[in-house]
């Protein structure tokens, strides 16, 4: 009876429709994982974040396609108006790595000559060049492209060829809105940089304007003190009217600062010696260290050469780099600043330097690469005004110097002004 049965079932297709049904059940139940699978990487590449970097990106790319789509190596193509960067994604030891590569790229897309390029540039041999989709923007303008790559001439069905023209649409959007955003970046930077030297541009004009209105009376001032110490010979009396006189001068120091800070004055180069510099700006600010208990240490070379430039700029700079070791040195117990002038080789040139070291606070390094840009500060409001090392820094270079700096947090900071070297027998 039972061979009867199963006799039957086999003559009427029973057994076969069981298992044909069982079969499609489970082709489309896979299939509606794939395509909820698919809707899920859409979502994911619809929400790539703006400020990641374009490896980051397509690493992320690369690792949503791989759920979904076999390949090698996954590129990311982006075309600006004279460059092609691609960023090269591969999965190597269970993590994705990715390689950039930036050149000039042609005009008009030619897929063979893009593959053979690819090759060349990544050093594959038997890749096969399988799928590039375009990216483009809402007015049809194309900005990149995205490309599998892979060794083994996978045959991609034609619902990968659709899913991977979906993600191009996707990652399109995507990627012409970060390119939008840095554009932007960049020109929010450019505004603020003609901000910058517009401030600058008027700081300098007004100082102009205001040393030459205080100029006609400090002559005055000093002339008359002059013809008052002639008439009285006492000693208070001449001591008092001996600090006004110099107190003057150094008035009448600051304004030629602020003239040729303006550019409205002609700087006189002179042979100069960075030790006596050295000494004499010591003189003018070292009784503010000493009384805020700051020990000063000066290490000065002997047979120093000399330097040609501005003495009153080249002061200026030294005090600017006093001044800001004093500040960093306000919460310390021990403080001190040591002054070091010698030689040194910068490219292959004779370079002699002065330079400032304290134990005070230190500069943090994300700061280390702004402290020369104006107006930048890390002190408060009412301490600074973050135009003294702008200054100095300008103050170098128009020298044919450099200014730099070392510095670790809670340690030490060293700033070395050096110029170049100046024989006088020569005269250079």
């Amino acid at each position: 009876m039972d061979d009867k049965q199963q006799l039957i079932e086999i003559l009427t297709g029973i057994r076969s429709s069981r298992r044909t049904y069982y079969t499609q059940l489970v082709q489309v139940i896979e299939e509606m994982k794939t395509k909820n699978k698919q809707l899920e990487i859409l979502s994911k590449l619809s929400k790539v974040h703006i400020n990641n970097s374009w490896e980051d990106i397509s690493i992320y790319i690369a690792d949503q396609l791989s759920q979904v789509i076999e390949f090698d190596m996954f590129i990311l193509t982006i075309l600006d108006h004279t460059h092609r960067s691609q960023f090269v994604s591969q999965h190597i030891d269970r993590l994705w790595e990715c390689k950039s590569f930036r050149e000039k790229h042609f005009l008009n897309f030619d897929e063979k000559r893009l593959s053979e390029e690819l090759s060349q540039t990544l050093l594959l041999k038997g890749t096969e060049f399988q799928i590039t989709k375009d990216l483009k923007s809402q007015t049809n303008q194309l900005f990149g492209f995205l490309t599998l790559l892979n060794r083994r001439g996978i045959s991609y069905t034609s619902t990968e060829l659709a899913f991977f023209q979906r993600v191009a649409d996707y990652v399109s959007v995507s990627i012409h809105n970060i390119l939008l955003f840095k554009d932007l970046n960049k020109k929010i930077s450019l505004e603020a940089q003609l901000i910058q030297s517009a401030k600058l541009a008027a700081i300098g004009e007004m100082a102009a304007g205001v040393a030459h209105e205080l100029n006609s009376p400090l002559t005055v001032i000093l002339g008359n003190v002059q013809l008052l110490k002639r008439r009285h010979q006492e000693e208070i009396t001449n001591q008092m009217l001996s600090d006004i006189y110099q107190c003057g001068l150094r008035s009448k120091k600051i304004i030629e600062n602020l003239l040729t800070f303006a550019r409205q004055d002609e700087c006189q180069y002179e042979s100069l010696s960075l030790n006596e510099l050295a000494s004499s700006t010591l003189e003018l600010v070292g009784y503010q260290l000493k009384t805020l208990e700051i020990h000063i240490e000066t290490s000065f070379c002997n047979l120093l050469p000399y330097v040609k430039g501005s003495k009153y700029q080249i002061e200026q700079v030294l005090i600017n780099l006093l001044l800001n070791a004093r500040d960093a040195l306000q919460d310390r117990e021990q403080k001190k600043v040591v002054i070091q002038t010698g030689v040194m080789e910068i490219d292959h040139h004779d370079f002699v330097y002065v330079s400032v070291c304290d134990n005070g606070v230190g500069i943090k390094c994300e700061h280390l690469q702004d402290i020369f840009n104006p107006f930048f500060t890390t002190k408060s409001q009412s301490k600074g005004t973050g135009l003294g090392l702008s200054v100095s820094h300008g103050i170098a270079e128009s020298h044919g110097g450099k200014l730099f700096v070392e510095s670790e947090v809670n340690a030490y900071s060293i700033f070395t002004l050096a110029l170049p070297s100046f024989d006088e027998d020569e005269g250079n």
